[in-house]
C-alpha cells in the first residue's frame, strides 16, 4: 500500500456479496416461474375457462420477483438490529408487502385490459380481493424462510472463509509482526544507545533498560493472547517511542498523549505499532530539526481514535511492510467497526484509525 496517496479513505461498512445474492434471487425467479407454469397447466387441464391470459401469468411473475427482492433487502437491512427491532422491522416489512401486491393485483384487476384479463373480465371490490388473497400470507412466510436459510448459509460460508484467512494471516502476522514490527535494528539501535548511556553513567540508564524489558516482556509473553488489554498496548507505544527518542536530539518534537478512560477495553496486540514505527522509519530523520511526530490515543468508552501525525519527506519512500498486513486484520478481526484515513499534505503525513473495540 501507497502511503503518499492524498487523502486516502477507507470506509468499512458490511460486506454482502452481491453475487451470492443475485444467484439467489435468480433462482427464486426460476423456481416462482415452474410454480406459475405448474399452476397454468394444471388449472387448464382442469378449467379452461378458469385460467387467464398469459400475460398476466407473467406480470404476476415479474412483480412477485420485484417484491420478493424488495423484502430481501428490507430484510437484510434490518436482520442484525436487535430482536424487538427485527420483530418490529418484520411486521412493518409484512405489512408493505402485503398491501403493496394486493393494492397492485387490485388495479390489474379493475383495469380492464382486456389482453392481460381477457374477455370475461368484471370488476372485484378490494375487499374481496383481500379476502382471496390470504394464501398469499403462506407465500410470504416461504420468502421470508428462505431469506433466513440464505441469510445462515452465506454467514456461515463467510464465517469458514474468514477463518482460513485468519488462520493464514495468523501465521504470517506472528512471524512478521514479531521480526518486521520490532526489527533487528530497534534492538540494536537500542542496545548502543544503553552503551552510550551506561559509558556516560546517565541517570536515564535505569528507566530506559526497564522499558526495555516491558517491551520484551510484552512482545514474547503478552502477545501471545488473541487479545491485551488497551493499557498494555498502550503502554508498550510509551515504552517503544521512548527508547527511540534516545536517538533524536533533546528538543525533537515527539509527543504520545492519550484521553479519557482506558478501563477493560482490549485490543488485537501489536496492531498500533505499525503505524507509530512507519512513521520513524518514513518520516524522521536523526539531527534534523524538520522532524516531528504527535501520536494521540484517544478513548471513548470502546470507542478508539487513533492518530499519528509526522514530518515527511519527499526523498523517502513511505511503503509501509506492515500496513496491507494490519489492513488484514483489521477487516477480519474487526469487521465493520473500523474506518482508516492516511493523509499527505506537503510535509506531513497522517494517519487516522477509528476503531470500535467490541
Amino acid at each position: 500500500m501507497r502511503l503518499e496517496q492524498n487523502d486516502i479513505s477507507i470506509p468499512v461498512t458490511e460486506s454482502i456479496s452481491k453475487s451470492f445474492w443475485l444467484r439467489a434471487v435468480a433462482l427464486y425467479a426460476a423456481a416462482e416461474a415452474l410454480f406459475i407454469i405448474i399452476t397454468y397447466l394444471i388449472t387448464y387441464y382442469q378449467c379452461k375457462i378458469c385460467v387467464l391470459p398469459i400475460p398476466f401469468y407473467i406480470w404476476q411473475w415479474l412483480a412477485n420477483l420485484f417484491l420478493t427482492a424488495l423484502l430481501w433487502y428490507g430484510l437484510n437491512c434490518i436482520h442484525r438490529f436487535s430482536i424487538s427491532k427485527v420483530i418490529a422491522g418484520n411486521v412493518i416489512i409484512f405489512l408493505l408487502y402485503y398491501f403493496s401486491y394486493t393494492g397492485m393485483l387490485y388495479l390489474i384487476l379493475n383495469s380492464k385490459t382486456g389482453w392481460i384479463l381477457g374477455q370475461d373480465m368484471w370488476i372485484r371490490t378490494f375487499e374481496s380481493v383481500i379476502y382471496k388473497s390470504w394464501s398469499d400470507i403462506g407465500k410470504y412466510v416461504l420468502k421470508l424462510s428462505a431469506f433466513y436459510v440464505l441469510r445462515f448459509y452465506f454467514d456461515y460460508q463467510k464465517a469458514a472463509q474468514q477463518r482460513l484467512q485468519l488462520a493464514v494471516v495468523n501465521k504470517d502476522m506472528q512471524v512478521n509482526l514479531l521480526k518486521q514490527q520490532l526489527s533487528p535494528h530497534f534492538y540494536f539501535n537500542t542496545l548502543n544507545n544503553l552503551y552510550g548511556l551506561a559509558r556516560s553513567n546517565n541517570s536515564r540508564l535505569t528507566v530506559a533498560l526497564h522499558q526495555l524489558s516491558n517491551i520484551m516482556q510484552y512482545v514474547i509473553l503478552d502477545c501471545n493472547k488473541p487479545k491485551v488489554l488497551l493499557s498494555q498496548e498502550i503502554n508498550f507505544l510509551q515504552s517503544y517511542i521512548e527508547l527511540e527518542k534516545l536517538r533524536y536530539e533533546s528538543d525533537t518534537v515527539i509527543e504520545l498523549s492519550t484521553a479519557g478512560q482506558v478501563n477493560e477495553q482490549t485490543i488485537v496486540p501489536l496492531l498500533l505499532i505499525q503505524f507509530v514505527e512507519n512513521a520513524f522509519k518514513h518520516g524522521m530523520k536523526e539531527k534534523s530539526e524538520r522532524s516531528w511526530m504527535k501520536v494521540k490515543v484517544n478513548t471513548n468508552g470502546n470507542e478508539l481514535l487513533f492518530n499519528v501525525e509526522n514530518s515527511y519527506y519527499d526523498t523517502v519512500s513511505s511503503q509501509g511492510i506492515g500496513i496491507k498486513s494490519v489492513n488484514a486484520i483489521l477487516g477480519i478481526q474487526y469487521e465493520g467497526k473500523y474506518e482508516i484515513k492516511l493523509r499527505h499534505e506537503a510535509s506531513q503525513f497522517s494517519v487516522t484509525l477509528k476503531l470500535n473495540l467490541l
